[in-house]
């Protein structure tokens, strides 16, 4: 009898719950109870940040970029190093404007390794062109702030849509291809195209590196380390 009690006043309260935070989040701009989700995620994450900037040692590297970074056992990958994961599932160029301050600023970086713009294909329906000149202010806005901060800029991974269409969809490789001949030519950071060493022979994020397509498997963190140590030794 309880059992039942407790799911009939479960039925009541989660349609009713999910209504007040839809509609909150409509108010606040967000566009469908996903991106709610989505936002709810961003905003945690920053306060997060806010949070553990206070007591931690400065100077180090700072790794930043939405889920692919967030996913990257850094800390393991890179034993002995001073290491700040600054990575949010889902973000965009958009996002990490408004985040540069607990993101980089607060933890005066050494170096800063930047991995961003593949969300801004799905999520902001974005040109190769528009988030090149997202991209392009946020390492301004970095250098801006630390003249002696090492900007190392990443390549945008490719995708596989033979994999998990409904994942990778609508980033293509052709756009991604596109932007990283674009981030080629950002001045005052070293660029790392980690996007030719991560394709098969079709062009695809090979199968080998990635989990769905879109994100990275075991196998793809150990060879972007592999690459990335060469920059932090």
């Amino acid at each position: 009898m309880f059992e039942y009690i407790v799911i009939g006043i479960l039925i009541i309260i989660i349609p009713i719950s999910t209504l007040y935070f839809y509609e909150k989040g409509k108010k606040q701009g967000a566009k469908s109870f996903f991106e709610l989700i989505a936002n709810f995620g961003y905003t945690s994450k920053v306060k997060t940040f806010k949070s553990l900037n206070k007591d931690v040692p400065k100077g180090g590297i700072v790794f930043v970029g939405d889920s692919i970074t967030q996913d990257y056992n850094v800390y393991e990958h890179f034993p002995g190093k001073l290491i700040y994961n600054r990575g949010i599932g889902g973000d965009t160029t958009e996002g990490l404007l408004k985040r540069m301050d607990v993101s980089i600023h607060e933890l005066k970086p050494s170096v800063v390794i930047l991995l961003m713009g593949t969300n801004d294909f799905a999520l902001l329906n974005a040109t190769p062109e528009e988030v090149f000149e997202r991209m392009n202010r946020i390492v301004n806005e970095i250098k801006n702030h630390h003249p002696e901060t090492k900007i190392l800029l990443e390549s945008i991974y490719p995708v596989n849509e033979t994999i998990d269409p409904t994942t990778v969809l609508p980033r293509t490789n052709q756009m991604i291809d596109q932007l990283n001949s674009m981030l080629k030519t950002v001045e005052g950071v070293t660029y790392i195209d980690l996007s030719s060493k991560l394709k098969d022979t079709e062009g695809r994020f090979n199968r080998l590196y990635t989990l769905e397509g879109l994100h990275v498997s075991p196998e793809g963190y150990q060879l972007i380390t592999h690459e990335l140590m060469r920059y932090l030794s």
